[in-house]
């Protein structure tokens, strides 16, 4: 027998107060008053009050919506008698509520098909499939979390956008004037670490520190770059050791050495004070030693601080102050961040349904292929906004990722999760002009040229499609940029709820066609033809490329600086991570390789699909067809994680290689970054065997991520058997 499904407390025998708010909801929607409705209970007021305050049982909300007696209220009488047995059971104001509720009696339908016994070969792995398809699409719903991630370069401005459209201000009505802005925003160069905003109970800031080995790695250049300026060695080739510099501004402040402020015109310059203690000790041993010492890193061991006021305005103050301090290292308490999570006690999306958090992360310097940023892009729940200059945009960095990805993911909906955003500044919108010549008449059409030359942009780049918005911090309403990512959140959201319907229609089709003999056929020519073609594609055609190469091309386009940077650390820097180039060049290849016979897939499935004889098998094909690009980007991505894996340990261990790639930095020969190529390209050639052991994994994994599912679908088993 059917129960209802309610919160229960510690007796199990009431509901919780969401449900007795939805019910006084229904009873308000059917103009009755509770005392009506106590009346059609036989009951006193009291009951029905406490009822809609969630103090009732399995009983009383039986008789409660009896009373009421509308087609709302039989509605959710049979939605709360809804055993959920596959899923998490939602809130009962879940956005996605009815897909949900068709989802989890979706899987009922199909896992009971599976399980009585005797299912046909040919459409048990059809039913697998749907069952996987569903189950995936009504897990991405029932989450409600979602990110919205703001990359973009050094001092274009994406931190104070940011700030604007989360509310994350001092005031909002003086927030225009950019000044009042909680995080720490300035001309570029502040934005000391990824910096993850969410919504809590009160205002908190939580510190994961950078490693200390990491810091006096840091502390190590920070303090070569301060000698050897001070010996005037470098002059000759120019080359510069120092870290970034808000690192190199935090990590002098926690030392008590912070950089003198600028001399005004015809003014005498204040002396440096770490210049000033370099002069006292003859070795850059014995002074980076002392500089390490002033960081006192035992010292700085707090995590998390909380404001303790119940003053709001006051609690954005706290953080605001407290926030700066930390991002530049003035708070004696917290050591280098690595990543900052700022708690605030309001919502950063008006749509209180979902639970969303803000991530601005560290200004691009150089490039934008980074490991933190793709990770963000490729993250399902997550929309990034590509920001950039009003003139440039898409700026070259933007650009140069948006191609990166394309060549190395086959994720069909990341793209879909992207957008570019041209940050505009008072006056920008009005110098637009049309190919004509003819100027905007207002801003509302400076926005749009601006948005087409976006358009033009990807479209030359081969990325026609993806979404673009132009927004000024200083001028616009913040609405409208938080109404845009919104947007752009629900449609990913719709995408899943649309493939989900998908997969019920074809899941009840597929029951149909169990019945009748010449649907059956028409299956089994179907799966027939998916069968051969697994089987003529179990080999892949080989590499075009090594791997590495994608590699080697970065170390001779990035920064002199940022290479010399990775040598130092055996491969992993921030800012450029040798092995996520490597796995990378390995996806990159897989894609390549897999595309042809996702195309040769890609035909045969339409031409069954304009086969009108096979029509009682559509909704099965469009499974498949939709699961194509699954299984190829589940491909791609295996041979990413093998393409790092197997270089991982013998590479970074490869000390003699680092070292020698390190010590030819500053030495005056020139052509540093093609040396540290050279030195690489041969280590990977001398070392043949790790290739081909790539090669036995990336065909493995094209066997039990394309291959095998293809052949289960086609009610196959993967292992030869029918």
């Amino acid at each position: 027998m059917n129960i209802f499904i309610v919160e229960m407390n510690a007796k199990g025998d009431s509901m919780n107060a969401e449900t007795g708010s939805i019910l006084a909801d229904v009873r308000a929607s059917s103009g009755l008053t509770q005392r009506q409705v106590a009346e059609r209970m036989s009951a006193n007021q009291t009951r029905v009050s406490r009822i809609e305050a969630g103090d009732g049982d399995e009983t009383d909300i039986s008789a409660y919506l009896s009373a009421i007696g509308t087609p709302e209220a039989a509605a959710l009488a049979e939605l709360l008698a809804l055993e959920w047995v596959h899923l998490p059971r939602p809130s009962l104001r879940h956005p996605d509520l009815p897909t949900l509720v068709a989802v989890e009696r979706g899987l009922v339908t199909v896992r009971e098909f599976l399980g009585d016994g005797q299912v046909p070969t040919v459409l048990a792995g059809q039913a697998q499939l749907l069952d996987r398809r569903l189950e995936d699409a009504g897990r991405y719903l029932l989450s409600l979390d979602h990110e919205v991630v703001y990359v973009g370069e050094i001092g274009v401005g994406k931190t104070t956008a940011a700030c604007r459209q989360a509310g994350l201000v001092i005031d909002e009505a003086t927030a225009a004037d950019l000044k009042g802005m909680l995080l720490d925003t300035g001309g570029g160069r502040t934005t000391l670490c990824d910096v993850r905003v969410e919504t809590g109970e009160r205002f908190a800031l939580t510190v994961e520190p950078v490693s200390d080995e990491e810091i006096y790695k840091l502390v190590g250049e920070v303090c070569k770059g301060i000698f050897e300026k001070l010996s005037g060695e470098p002059s000759s080739n120019s080359v510069e050791f120092r870290p970034a510099e808000e690192v190199e501004r935090a990590l002098r402040n926690m030392a008590g050495l912070p950089r003198p402020a600028r001399a005004r015109k015809g003014a005498a310059a204040a002396p440096d004070p770490a210049t000033e203690l370099a002069k006292g000790y003859d070795t850059l041993e014995a002074f980076t030693a002392e500089f390490a010492a002033r960081l006192s890193l035992w010292r700085r061991s707090r995590r998390t601080v909380e404001f303790e006021g119940i003053d709001a305005k006051a609690g954005r103050q706290w953080l605001r102050t407290t926030f700066t301090a930390i991002n530049n290292g003035r708070h004696e308490d917290f050591s280098l961040p690595d990543r900052i999570t700022v708690t605030v006690p309001f919502a950063l999306i008006s749509d209180a349904r979902l639970s969303i958090t803000v991530i601005d992360t560290r200004g691009v310097d150089g490039s934008a292929v980074r490991p933190d940023i793709l990770l963000h892009l490729k993250d399902p729940r997550a929309v990034t906004l590509l920001c950039s200059k009003w003139g440039s945009a898409p700026d070259p960095s933007a650009q140069a990722l948006l191609t990166h990805i394309n060549e190395t993911d086959a994720d069909p909906a990341l793209l879909d999760r992207l957008a570019i955003v041209a940050l505009a500044r008072s006056g920008d919108a009005l110098s637009m002009r049309h190919d004509s010549g003819e100027a905007a008449e207002d801003i509302a059409e400076g926005y749009e040229i601006k948005l087409g030359q976006v358009e033009d942009a990807l479209q030359k780049i081969g990325l026609a499609g993806i979404e673009s918005y132009a927004f000024d911090a200083s001028g616009d309403d913040p609405r409208e940029l938080t109404a845009f990512i919104l947007d752009r959140i629900l449609a990913v959201r719709n995408a899943q709820a649309q493939a989900a319907t998908a997969t019920i229609k074809a899941i009840s089709q597929m029951i149909e066609n169990r019945a009748e003999a010449e649907a059956m056929a028409a299956l089994a020519t179907v799966s027939g033809n998916l069968t051969r073609f697994a089987e003529r594609r179990v080999e892949l055609r080989g590499a075009r490329r090594h791997p590495y190469e994608r590699l080697l091309s970065a170390v001779t386009s990035l920064h002199a600086r940022t290479v010399w940077a990775a040598t130092l650390r055996n491969g992993r820097f921030w800012n450029f991570d040798v092995f996520q180039y490597l796995g990378d060049g390995a996806a990159a290849e897989a894609k390549i390789r897999s595309s042809e016979v996702v195309a040769g897939l890609t035909a045969i499935i339409e031409s069954d699909l304009d086969n009108g004889e096979l029509e009682s098998a559509r909704g099965f094909l469009m499974q498949v067809l939709a699961n194509i690009a699954q299984w190829e980007a589940d491909f791609v991505n295996a041979a990413r994680h093998h393409g790092g894996a197997v270089y991982l340990q013998p590479l970074s261990r490869a000390q003699d290689l680092w070292d020698a790639c390190e010590h030819d930095y500053g030495l005056g020969m020139g052509g540093y970054r093609d040396g540290v190529a050279e030195r690489l390209r041969t280590w990977f050639e001398d070392n043949v065997e790790l290739r081909e052991e790539l090669e036995r994994r990336v065909a493995r994994a094209w066997e039990t991520s394309f291959i095998a599912p293809l052949k289960q679908a086609a009610g196959k088993d993967p292992q030869g058997d029918s």
